[in-house]
């Protein structure tokens, strides 16, 4: 099953293949490579700066329609930032960074095909 969906994005662009090129580019150069920064933000017990790398995280998921991993950011954002359910944060970012590393595959192949 797709863990991504580009409805949205082809959408917002028209269809310009080149906008979303960029759009998909972009998430491999940022979104993705942050999402390695949880191991160091949870090994301090900064949680409120996990909740908001989440947060930063959420606009950029939700364009690609990984509702799945969306779900997942939008726990781990709620949980950093009010430090509740602080047990259930190492599997929740354990969670994000498998989906992130599934959907980095999925675009590499989606960019192919652009």
């Amino acid at each position: 099953m797709s863990k991504i969906d580009l409805t949205y994005l082809n959408e917002i662009s028209g269809g310009d293949k080149k906008f979303i090129r960029e759009m998909l580019d972009l998430f491999l150069v940022t979104t993705a490579s942050e999402a390695d920064q949880y191991d160091v933000l949870l090994a301090n017990s900064e949680y409120e700066r996990i909740g908001s790398l989440a947060h930063k995280m959420k606009a950029p998921v939700q364009m690609l329609g990984a509702n799945e991993l969306f779900e997942t950011i939008r726990d781990l954002e709620v949980s950093g930032k009010e430090k509740s359910n602080l047990d259930q944060i190492p599997s929740l970012i354990e969670k994000v960074k498998s989906e992130v590393n599934l959907l980095k595959h999925e675009i590499v192949e989606a960019l192919k095909t652009l």
